[in-house]
């Protein structure tokens, strides 16, 4: 993320930690109340675990079939990790028609080693148990023991890529694009929203939680809701 989206290194962490703070519901009415309704990824793209949350901008990577096994090359496709900063999210594409794992605890590892803090990837991983454990937090369409090498490579990175949508057949994502993702689903915030879609959200959750205290005690809803017309 950079300067034009309103935030730097030193107030990006806190930003992540604000996002967390969030529910997904509350950003994607943030989002279509800005005619951005299609920003939210497919439902099939799932934590490992529950507790498992998403925050903080994309680092892409754009994958390809593989036809071969190509050691060397693989060594050099791992070194894109370098460009990683801190606190990244990893975003790979499926890339493959083969139902392989394109992720786990290996990558997990080196990504994390690089400054990623958890891995949004539209294809399948393995290693789930580890990577639970080390408490990473992976979303995947799917888990499969099958290896990627030779199946699938790492093509490019840092560049747009498209990730299955929901009310969309793709959605773009572009590298700094802010990611959220919670159980209820991922949603991707252009970059130059982040902080605005952010503020919005906090103002629209500090009138649900005055809402509900006046909803718990018997308030007539009718007058609840005109009190809190939120947008």
């Amino acid at each position: 993320m950079d300067h034009s989206s309103g935030t730097d290194a030193a107030n990006l962490e806190q930003i992540c930690e604000r996002y967390r703070r969030l529910y997904a519901g509350a950003v994607f009415d943030v989002l279509e109340s800005l005619g951005l309704p299609n920003q939210v990824v497919s439902h099939e793209l799932t934590p490992l675990a529950p507790e498992m949350r998403l925050a903080g901008p994309a680092f892409t990577i754009k994958g390809t079939l593989a036809c071969e096994r190509d050691e060397a090359g693989r060594h050099q496709r791992l070194r894109m990790t370098h460009e990683m900063v801190y606190p990244c999210i990893e975003v790979r594409d499926r890339g493959t028609p083969f139902n392989v794992a394109i992720y786990g605890e290996l990558s997990a590892t080196v990504a994390r080693a690089h400054g990623a803090v958890g891995a949004l990837i539209d294809g399948g991983t393995r290693d789930s148990g580890k990577l639970i454990s080390m408490g990473f937090p992976v979303f995947a369409r799917y888990r499969s023991p099958v290896e990627a090498f030779g199946r699938y490579t790492m093509l490019n990175c840092q560049v747009p890529i498209l990730v299955s949508g929901e009310l969309t057949e793709t959605v773009q994502i572009n590298p700094g694009d802010f990611i959220f993702g919670e159980p209820d689903g991922v949603l991707v915030i252009p970059k130059d929203l982040t902080l605005r879609v952010l503020e919005e959200c906090e103002r629209v959750k500090g009138l649900e939680d005055c809402a509900r205290t006046e909803f718990a005690r018997g308030d007539d809803p009718v007058e609840v809701f005109k009190r809190y017309k939120r947008l």
